[in-house]
């Protein structure tokens, strides 16, 4: 390399190099199909609707991973150090170098992808204020960087803050509009600007100053910050007796590291949403509008607290097994159940808050509609509502569990390909599904309108024979999974599938309509069969087994 700054720059491009390929992937994918398809196919505004869903959750995917491929850290168990890169104190290198280069280099590429989204990608709907929306997303890089190298020692406060942080920039970002809405004159975008601005060079000042400290030496846990965070530690009631199993130890071990993040992202929403209800509590339609959003919160964090949860390390960037869990005297097998009951208290713990909050919240609003629609179902289900209300919250449960513990059999495994492919397989099926609806959309919905029932009886044969050759694949696959397994670790898991595989389809036989012409309960009781893991389940220990031994 001809510079230290060459060589910066070419270890974030080598770092980030499948990410960056991915972001601009997503960007072309939308790209051609705005420019050549929809440009191409006179469609209807439904169809458009599907499209703009489908760039909506690309973009924001592209995002994600940017901010993956920016996160300049390192992290260091031993230390329990998750900033700044230490061996990059020794390069000779300025300060000012070491925290501008990657700042600079994360807003530049942050804006080519924001700016190439606009133009190449939400042409046909327009985005007012895309000048504002730029500024916003390069202030918030800036801070973001900025956290994660000054917060390097305080993880739980570093996960809040970033939390806090994102929420409070989409706010900021929706300031011009609330000015205009409110009839401000004074908050103007120009005014904004100066001051989002101005807040971005005070961060960068901050992390100037914190990563100067920190390269001669100086502590990073000292102040009444951390003393008032130790003295709390240590008034909380400990273990006083010792652990009764291995297998017990490493299940405390988990809870301490990772069990406790689902419940903790869980409570800020509730915190987030707590207000709004309070406010809206006379509002008998926005009851229905939070609850909706309530029960899927937990589901949609599952999936996003699950994607770390399966690895060996939730808060290291490497997929291999730390040698600190290698050397541990426990087996392949009590290390996967130890990750499955933590995983069990987590989602319990977080259904647990929601539904404490439900029922508080439930006290205090208009709950008319509501009411409305409840007495419908008890009309409707005379006998069976109560074991049905307890059967969908044990289904709640399920999924949420299913959603952290589904891919531990290729986060264990340890190889970044496998386990990059198979996120990138979760997000490309409903992209496929979304890109399909788009295109033939307006064909669907002229045969839905000239004959109805023939459509709907096709779209049940069609859904029921995709779902009826899935199941055939699960068990085939489940029976080559387990065949090699441990004999008392299948043993007690296939107790468990059943017990809870037996909780989905009655959930399944409940919730059917009485007078079911459509067949709905076959879909219903196919998909309760696909409910429950079973088949990846059998994988784990051979993974994590040949991860340990690589």
């Amino acid at each position: 390399m001809n510079s230290p700054i060459t060589a910066m720059i070419w270890e974030i491009w080598w770092r980030g190099r499948r990410a960056t390929w991915l972001v601009l992937g997503c960007v072309a994918v939308c790209a051609v199909i705005n420019l050549a398809l929809i440009g191409w196919l006179h469609i209807s505004d439904d169809a458009r609707g599907y499209f703009s869903n489908l760039f909506g959750m690309m973009m924001a995917l592209s995002f994600l991973l940017l901010m993956n491929i920016f996160n300049y850290t390192e992290y260091n168990a031993t230390k329990e150090w998750n900033g700044f890169p230490y061996r990059l104190f020794t390069l000779p290198v300025a300060t000012w170098q070491l925290v501008t280069v990657p700042m600079l280099f994360c807003v530049f590429f942050a804006e080519l992808v924001f700016f190439a989204w606009i133009k190449l990608v939400w042409t046909h709907d327009m985005i007012p204020v895309c000048g504002w929306f730029a500024i916003v997303l390069g202030a918030y890089v800036i801070f973001y960087q900025a956290t994660l190298w000054c917060l390097a020692g305080f993880r739980i406060l570093r996960i809040v803050a970033l939390g806090l942080g994102g929420v409070s920039w989409i706010l900021v970002a929706a300031l011009p509009f609330f000015a205009a809405f409110l009839h401000l004159p004074w908050v103007t975008e120009g005014r904004l600007i100066v001051v989002v601005i101005a807040l971005a060079m005070i961060a960068h000042s901050i992390a100037l100053r914190v990563i100067a400290r920190q390269r001669c030496g100086g502590g990073r846990r000292e102040g009444w910050v951390q003393s008032l965070a130790n003295w709390f530690v240590d008034a909380l009631p400990k273990r006083a007796g010792d652990f009764a199993s291995p297998s017990a130890a490493q299940f405390w071990y988990e809870w301490r590291r990772v069990g406790w993040l689902l419940p903790a992202c869980v409570l800020f929403v509730i915190a987030l949403a707590a207000p709004i209800s309070w406010i809206k509590r006379g509002d008998p339609a926005f009851v229905g509008y939070l609850l909706g959003r309530l029960l899927l919160a937990p589901i949609v964090l599952s999936l996003v607290v699950g994607k770390g949860f399966v690895k060996c390390e939730y808060w290291s960037a490497s997929l291999g097994l730390p040698n600190f869990l290698a050397v541990r005297p426990w087996s392949a097998v009590e290390y996967v159940e130890a990750k499955m009951k933590v995983a069990a208290v987590s989602v319990a713990v977080a259904w647990g808050f929601v539904f404490a909050f439900l029922i508080l919240w439930l006290s205090w609003a208009n709950v008319a509609d509501l009411k409305m629609e409840f007495f419908l179902y008890r009309v409707m289900n005379p006998y069976s509502w109560p074991a049905t209300a307890v059967l969908l919250c044990v289904g709640l449960l399920i999924v949420s569990w299913r959603l952290m513990v589904g891919g531990l059999w290729v986060g264990l495994y340890g190889n970044r390909d496998y386990y990059l492919g198979w996120s990138v397989v979760q997000v490309l099926v409903p992209v496929l599904g979304l890109i399909a609806a788009g295109i033939w959309s307006d064909a669907i919905d002229r045969e839905c309108k000239t004959n109805p029932v023939r459509m709907q009886s096709l779209a049940v044969n069609v859904l029921g024979w995709c779902l009826a050759s899935w199941v055939i694949f699960k068990f085939w696959f489940a029976a080559f999974a387990w065949g090699g397994a441990e004999r008392n670790f299948r043993r007690r898991y296939l107790l468990i599938w059943a017990g809870g595989l037996t909780c989905l389809l009655a959930l399944a036989i409940l919730a059917s309509p009485f007078y079911d012409v459509y067949r709905f309960k076959h879909l219903c009781l196919l998909a309760a069969l696909l409910g429950f893991p079973l088949a990846r389940s059998g994988l784990a220990p051979g993974a994590l087994a040949k991860n340990r031994h690589r």
